[in-house]
Parts: C-alpha cells; structure tokens; sequence
C-alpha cells in the first residue's frame, strides 16, 4: 500500500443510475459478434449514404459525372441502416423507451417484471414486423427501384435481419433482466 493520498483519478466517480461498463459481459459471445456485425453493417450503410450524398454535390458542380443513382444508393442504404441496426439498438437500449416507471420501481421486484414484460412486448413486435418482412419479401421482386433497377425485396431483406436480431435480443433480454442493461456508448461507435 503506497503512502500517496488517493485522488479522483484513482477513483472515478460513477452515476449509480449507470450501470458498470461490465454490464455487457454478461451477453453470451454469439450475441456480442451478433452485435459487432450489425455496427460494422450499419458503418457501411453509413458510408454509403455519405458517398451517395457527396456524389450528388459534386455531380451538381460537375455535371459530367451526375449519376441520378447517387440519390437511390443514398436513399436505400438510409433505410437498410435504420433496418438491420435495429436489433443492435434493442440490445444496446438505443431504442425508444418508455421509463415513466424505472425510477419509482427501481431497486424492487415489480422492476424486473417491468423489464421482463418490457422485453416480451418487443419480442412479439419483433415477430410480427419480422413475419411481414418475409410476406413482403415474397412480393417485392416484382418491384423495382427507378434507377438501379433492384427489387425492392432487397430492402425487405435488410427487415428482416433486423427485426430477428430484434427477437433474439428481446430473448436475451429476458433471461438478464435482474442484471444491469447494457447502455448505448457512443464511444463504442467510433472505432
């Protein structure tokens, strides 16, 4: 033991609402590569809107090498982001959350029921969202985008990938609903 007061940088204050950074450990190793994939997926959709959008400004200046599909990349690719990262979102409780009830119950048994029945409700809406996903998926080759002539399907697709990693987060979610919840860290996302 050294003889050196303990300062703050020691001892990081910490917010007892925040769980600890080790609330994601508990996730089995499927479910954090599950994870990893989808950041990395949206990190692509993501640098495809960009490259879409930058096209599209610099085709107006430059009217030469204007690509009218610019837009429909961008546009399409905006869309499978806000699909496949939506179980990532749910695992991370990035999603939309309605927590009128965590501070009154937190810290008794009604908070985990409250989490467990939280959890069953987007695991049924996961289903259906992801059931639709597959009749739509049957019914969008026949319809094509304007530009690249993709079927729309595709797009469906990217539905519903997100909408089972939905589920099966919503799973997992059920099983660890007396531990901490993992938080959307930001800082994570940059690299």
């Amino acid at each position: 033991m050294s003889d050196r007061p303990a300062n703050d940088a020691d001892h990081p204050v910490t917010d007892s609402a925040t769980p600890p950074p080790e609330a994601d450990h508990h996730l089995p190793a499927p479910l954090r590569w599950l994870s990893r994939v989808e950041l990395w997926a949206g990190t692509v959709f993501f640098a495809l809107i960009f490259f879409g959008v930058m096209y599209q400004v610099i085709g107006r200046y430059v009217p030469p090498i204007a690509w009218v599909g610019a837009g429909e990349v961008a546009r399409l690719s905006m869309v499978a982001l806000t699909f496949i990262t939506a179980g990532y979102l749910i695992g991370k409780n990035g999603h939309i959350v309605i927590e009128v009830f965590d501070s009154v119950l937190r810290g008794k048994k009604l908070f985990v029921a409250l989490r467990v029945f939280a959890a069953l409700v987007m695991v049924a809406t996961c289903a259906a969202l992801a059931w639709e996903s597959i009749l739509t998926i049957e019914q969008g080759w026949r319809r094509v985008t304007t530009v690249l002539h993709m079927p729309l399907a595709v797009i469906y697709i990217f539905a519903f990938i997100g909408f089972t990693s939905g589920v099966i987060h919503s799973i997992a979610k059920i099983f660890a609903a007396n531990r901490p919840e993992p938080r959307l860290d930001i800082s994570e996302m940059e690299g």
